[in-house]
């Protein structure tokens, strides 16, 4: 069986450069990095510096492939429930799908307003609309949810917002909120 890397989300506590055998992560928003995750399964084991080195890959070209072979599989993407808030599923690391572009294009207008989502673990992710007070609510619950049950790829607190095709840290504008 041929080994593929995706990408996976992690959290950027977890970067230590010092050490060989410590994950290659590169900064991404929040507080998360992009680790690069040998699979299936995927999410188990993270490329190292040493793993890099004994490749012979430059950390470019890991991106690159790793961006193409995400690309490649968005059609295990699952979309599951009903508005206010909805489940996605990936190959136990949903996290992943924040970083595949053509997959938000098509959910953008499956919610009110902008898309928010919930990001608590690696294999959980909630999507909102930043105009529905149920589902922001929803989503909040739902990580709280998470983060006390202790999952074992914990990630984020925060909510994210997709604004013009980037994510950043959704800062809920509470006046706006009461329109």
């Amino acid at each position: 069986m041929q080994l593929t890397l995706l990408p996976v989300l992690a959290p950027l506590r977890d970067i230590r450069r010092d050490d060989v055998h410590a994950p290659v992560l590169d900064e991404f928003m929040g507080g998360l990095g992009v680790g690069y995750s040998y699979g299936p399964p995927f999410g188990d084991r993270l490329v190292t510096w040493a793993d890099l080195q004994r490749m012979e890959m430059p950390r470019r070209m890991l991106r690159r492939q790793a961006a193409h072979n995400l690309d490649a599989r968005l059609g295990a993407a699952q979309v599951h429930g009903q508005p206010p808030a909805l489940m996605l599923q990936f190959d136990g690391i949903a996290s992943t799908l924040l970083l595949a572009e053509a997959f938000w294009a098509g959910l953008e207008r499956a919610v009110p307003g902008e898309l928010v989502v919930g990001v608590p673990a690696r294999d959980v992710v909630i999507v909102t609309g930043s105009q529905s007070p149920p589902g922001l609510a929803k989503v909040r619950r739902a990580i709280d949810r998470v983060f006390f049950a202790g999952d074992p790829h914990l990630l984020s607190r925060k909510l994210l917002v997709r604004r013009h095709g980037a994510w950043e840290v959704f800062t809920q504008n509470l006046a706006h909120a009461a329109f």
